[in-house]
């Protein structure tokens, strides 16, 4: 039952209005008497003898914090058959949660600044004996004031955190978005569960959105990285958002200064391995020594390969380019227009069809310097490209449906290894004819060492598979490995729309039909791809370290929204 305004607490506390309630009790302003000052009284009613042995062992510990980002708590007191009250400092100013509804995502760098305030605070919390979580953190439990310091309040009385049982001592707020998954049911909490709300508090701060429930996560649905959604926001930060906010403790942030130090880039995220796969994601680094998954899983592991990476080589700058497959380069045509215009097929035909001719003239020309050669071959292949793929697109397209979702969109890490192995995580599906992309973030800096990723695929085991590599020094290259690490160099090329900025991403798109292909990059068609020599069904993977020396000991290759679409 709410206390109603001029109610007189405990002969001292004078209730003003209700500031928020919940299923466990409520917290008012009030004014107080003895000191003539406002202050906040949290309510709680359970009134069991359990429950009032709690609050005086932990309303001591709290009245013994003292820090500058924590309300001080002044008062702690009992009245019997009502519940038990906790009496802070009242804290003046707009919440973070009201702030962001009011204005939009705040600026990274502020966001970052007043969270690290709140880190210091929860450090000191953690540092006590014993220790002290808040489990409860959210934007609106966050306060700034006028002077522009953030607090933290709202304490619950069910905080102690004690290392011998199997739970955190007391009950459990649950704010979906924000509570880890540990948090619900019987699972044991400790300071790595104020990491993840943390992480999720900042993750709102930025992006304007909440995150996902950690148990819908755990259901299938993914956590897209804040600077995926915000543009604004530094790949790093995005980065260690989503490091705090992993399902499994021990893949986060240890201790909240380990997450400070990361929100200035000084710490590199690097999880040990992906905490979560989804429904149909098969997980594996292709290393023969890999022991059992700890992580959870719906479907069993494929049988261990052993995928050595190629031989790292000199660049000789040589582009091979492709010309043929006409017919198959107009059913690839379909599928694009396909999959990204749907009903406006037709009416994109001939622009398509434009664009291939010229992409293919282009791939002739750099081919040789026998200009006049070259030119007189072009034409043929303009025409020829053109009207079949205007035929395949006005015949074909009625008959063909829609690209199919076999999987994805999949998030996860490629943890680097000097194994002498391709790190890959497959999607877990065998496919012959598919679009399949991928957003990966680079992972560190080009002056600190080389790295690439990309695809391996229509894989039929051991360095049995093409590979796509993307490669830190802006080359693409395709292979078709055949029993031997060093495979066939199919084609190659050099890429000028490629992000190697530290952190930064590139979206990768492969589209396999038959025994034709296509590569794009961020949505810039690259090139063609002669597939005839592999054209079975096999597995597809996202991987890195597909060369040798372009993986750094610890590093991790993130990526993002990995999805397959099977074409017919």
């Amino acid at each position: 039952m709410s206390l109603s305004p001029g109610h007189i607490l405990n002969n001292r506390y004078s209730i003003e209005k209700l500031l928020g309630q919940g299923g466990f009790g409520a917290v008012y302003k009030a004014h107080d008497a003895n000191l003539d000052k406002p202050c906040a009284v949290k309510e709680n009613l359970d009134t069991s003898q359990e429950a009032q042995r709690q609050f005086l062992r932990e309303a001591t510990v709290l009245a013994n914090l003292s820090h500058p980002n924590l309300p001080r708590v002044t008062d702690h007191f009992i009245i019997p058959n009502q519940g038990q009250y906790l009496v802070m400092d009242y804290i003046d100013g707009e919440d973070l949660q009201r702030l962001v509804e009011r204005g939009g995502p705040l600026e990274p760098g502020r966001a970052a600044a007043l969270i690290a305030q709140v880190m210091d605070a929860l450090a000191y919390m953690h540092g006590r004996v014993p220790p002290v979580l808040h489990r409860d953190i959210k934007p609106a439990n966050i306060k700034l004031t006028p002077e522009g310091k953030a607090v933290l309040v709202d304490f619950g009385l069910v905080k102690l955190y004690d290392s011998h049982t199997k739970t955190t001592m007391g009950a459990r707020a649950i704010t979906p978005g924000y509570s880890p998954p540990e948090q619900y049911g019987q699972g044991s909490t400790d300071a790595r569960s104020d990491v993840y709300a943390l992480g999720a508090t900042l993750y709102m701060l930025v992006t304007g959105i909440n995150p996902p429930e950690s148990v819908q996560r755990v259901a299938g649905d993914t956590l897209r990285p804040a600077h995926l959604i915000n543009p604004r926001v530094p790949p790093f930060l995005g980065m260690a958002i989503a490091h705090a906010m992993d399902m499994i403790p021990g893949n986060r942030f240890q201790s909240m200064m380990e997450f400070k130090a990361a929100l200035t880039g000084g710490q590199r995220v690097s999880p040990v391995q992906p905490s979560y796969v989804q429904p149909g994601l098969t997980t594996q680094p292709l290393s023969p020594a890999m022991g059992a998954p700890t992580y959870p899983r719906e479907e069993p592991l494929p049988p261990q390969a052993v995928y050595a990476p190629v031989k790292k080589k000199s660049k000789t700058g040589m582009i091979i380019g492709i010309v043929g497959g006409v017919i198959a380069l107009g059913a690839i045509a379909v599928c694009i227009a396909l999959y990204s215009l749907g009903s406006a097929v037709n009416k994109a035909s001939t622009a398509t069809a434009e664009a291939l001719a010229v992409e293919q003239t282009a791939q002739v020309r750099a081919a040789t310097k026998t200009a006049k050669y070259e030119a007189t071959q072009a034409a043929e292949v303009m025409q020829m490209t053109q009207t079949a793929v205007t035929y395949q697109l006005t015949s074909t397209a009625e008959a063909m449906g829609e690209p199919k979702l076999l999987y994805g969109p999949g998030n996860g890490s490629l943890v680097h290894s000097n194994d002498g192995y391709i790190a890959g995580i497959s999607a877990g599906v065998s496919v012959q004819n598919f679009i399949a992309e991928a957003t990966f973030m680079n992972p560190y800096s080009t002056s600190e060492g080389s790295w690439d990723y990309g695809f391996l695929f229509r894989d039929e085991g051991s360095n049995m598979q093409y590979r796509l590599i993307i490669s830190s020094d802006t080359e693409w290259e395709l292979y078709n490995n055949t029993g031997s690490s060093d495979g066939a160099l199919i084609a190659s090329g050099y890429l000028d729309n490629l992000n190697t900025e530290a952190y930064g991403s590139n979206m990768i798109k492969l589209i396999a039909y038959n025994s034709a292909g296509q590569l794009w990059v961020n949505d810039v068609y690259i090139s063609d791809l002669d597939l005839s020599g592999r054209i079975n069904s096999g597995e597809i993977y996202v991987a890195t370290g597909m060369y040798t020396e372009d993986e750094i000991e610890g590093k991790t290759t993130e990526f993002y929204d990995f999805s397959v679409y099977e074409l017919y």
